[in-house]
């Protein structure tokens, strides 16, 4: 594969030359049609932590389908769902589109490569850039800060710190997407690395978030989400709770034959009752009994 990081978008990506990779373009506003969303008045869709899933499926498909070896996401969308479509797609590379000044001071939109630096010692990148990671029983938060604006051509400056390979790793830092899903394309697939997350500090736009964007576990599913990283386990444990009881409630239902629909799409099984509450249940395997 190239080296190259960047490029104008000025080719067709579905349109691949004899002998290049094929590039195909996934924009956020088909994946957003196709679990069902509707766009606001401004034409602008919101992802929720149940469709950080979704993206996964939907991106491991579309690579698959298309015999992908390059995919192009073009859209806005949360940390989570972006990369989570990037984990997905893999191992095709992944690209995010970008808008830049061009030499007549006008806005074009680019194409950036999204590398998978490994993680070493203390972490490194370009003059100004810094690193500070925080380890605790439960995560490492691993935190970086600019000194002035990003230069894209600095990308591949950039390289993680190594963290514990058994604790999920929360990624925090102001600055380009690009920038930010490089770092945690370098951690998703680090020894093992049960998951990864992002976390946004509270301001005067709304309080502290964090969600989980890339897993390797069960016990940190994708989309989990809460306020401050030291909220993660008890997150976890009102997740194994909600579907403990959610999953008692779907079984008196279909005990009292009080099922009035059962839908499938996909991986996911909705399943409606007689009350008017419905239940979606994500399957991962399902095996026939003797």
């Amino acid at each position: 594969m190239s080296k190259k990081i960047f490029t104008p978008e000025a080719h067709a990506p579905q349109e691949a030359k004899e002998g290049e990779p094929k590039i195909v373009k996934l924009t956020i506003n088909d994946f957003a049609r196709e679990i069902g969303l509707q766009p606001d008045a401004q034409g602008r869709y919101t992802f929720g932590p149940e469709h950080v899933r979704l993206a996964y499926e939907y991106a491991e498909k579309f690579a698959r389908d298309r015999h992908a070896e390059g995919i192009v996401i073009d859209g806005v969308a949360s940390p989570g769902v972006i990369a989570s479509l990037l984990h997905g797609a893999h191992p095709a590379e992944g690209y995010l589109t970008y808008m830049q000044k061009d030499a007549e001071g006008k806005m074009v939109k680019g194409e950036v490569k999204i590398l998978e630096p490994l993680p070493e010692g203390e972490g490194r990148g370009p003059e100004g850039f810094t690193w500070s990671k925080k380890e605790t029983p439960d995560y490492t938060l691993v935190e970086f800060a600019l000194g002035g604006d990003f230069k894209i051509e600095d990308l591949d400056k950039v390289i993680p710190p190594e963290v514990d390979p058994t604790k999920p790793v929360i990624i925090s830092g102001r600055g380009p997407l690009y920038l930010t899903h490089t770092i945690a394309a370098g951690y998703r697939h680090y020894k093992g690395i049960p998951g990864v997350g992002f976390y946004q500090p509270a301001s005067k736009f709304g309080p502290a978030k964090t969600e989980i964007g890339i897993s390797h576990h069960e016990e940190l599913p994708l989309g989990l989400n809460f306020g401050e990283p030291t909220e993660i386990g008890s997150a976890k444990e009102q997740y194994e709770k909600r579907i403990t009881e959610n999953l008692t409630k779907l079984k008196e239902g279909i005990e009292e034959q009080k099922v009035a629909s059962v839908e499938v799409s996909g991986k996911m099984i909705k399943i409606t009752l007689d009350s008017g509450e419905s239940y979606n249940v994500s399957v991962r395997e399902v095996t026939k009994g003797e």
